[in-house]
């Protein structure tokens, strides 16, 4: 999944932040960055406004798991729930297009990058093992209190990094199809040819029959004729 967006505003305070979603239940508004709490699957926080988390610089971007009765920490701006995460100083206000970029290896890894340097990636982090549910809603949203900003979703695009050579853009095998193809082929050529070779001989065996009989009638008249 890759997301161009931007947070910007006026002023030297600004928060709190955005969030991308992806979870089993459809998105509703609530208290997480504008989305509800106790949800089940992956939360991704773009937290722009530092609460009680010292040692941290703002703006963090931070990865929380779900699973529909964990609520998020927010007087803590997410230390209990965090998996990952890294400092994105400089994401907001940036002067080059900012994007975020999720690359998702089945419940083997979750890969987090972002761009807001220049037009070069840098690696936030990378987990370990992690499983997303079967059927996971992406959304986005957002949340200010006292403080104002803005947040700006420009483009969202998911693609498929792991396609099995196998298998077409239909979904289908073309190993086994092709396989299957030329199986085919060949057992209709051997019907077709069978079927041709058993109509010329039924044709002889017609033909032997009809001939056989007439030389049995013909020598059946002479017989009879011989004995007058």
């Amino acid at each position: 999944i890759e997301v161009e967006f931007k947070i910007h505003g006026q002023g030297s305070l600004h928060g709190d932040g955005m969030a991308l979603w992806l979870t089993k239940q459809r998105g509703t508004i609530g208290p997480v960055f504008g989305s509800a709490d106790n949800f089940d699957g992956l939360g991704l926080f773009i937290d722009t406004y530092k609460n009680q988390r010292p040692g941290v610089v703002f703006p963090y971007v931070m990865l929380m798991q779900g699973n529909g009765s964990v609520k998020y920490d927010k007087d803590h701006d997410g230390k209990e729930n965090e998996i990952a995460g890294c400092s994105a100083r400089g994401i907001r206000t940036s002067s080059v297009a900012t994007k975020m970029r999720l690359t998702y290896f089945q419940e083997k890894s979750l890969k987090v990058d972002l761009q807001y340097k220049e037009n070069e990636w840098t690696e936030c982090f990378e987990t370990g093992p992690l499983i997303l549910p079967s059927v996971s809603y992406l959304g986005f949203s957002a949340e200010t209190g006292e403080l104002s900003d803005n947040h700006d979703i420009i483009s969202v695009t998911t693609s498929n990094k792991y396609i099995n050579k196998g298998y077409t853009e239909q979904g289908s095998t073309t190993t086994d199809s092709n396989k299957g193809g030329r199986k085919g082929r060949q057992f209709n050529q051997q019907r077709e040819g069978g079927s041709w070779k058993w109509f010329f001989f039924k044709v002889i065996l017609f033909f032997g029959v009809v001939v056989g009989g007439y030389v049995g009638w013909t020598m059946y008249r002479a017989n009879q004729r011989g004995r007058f």
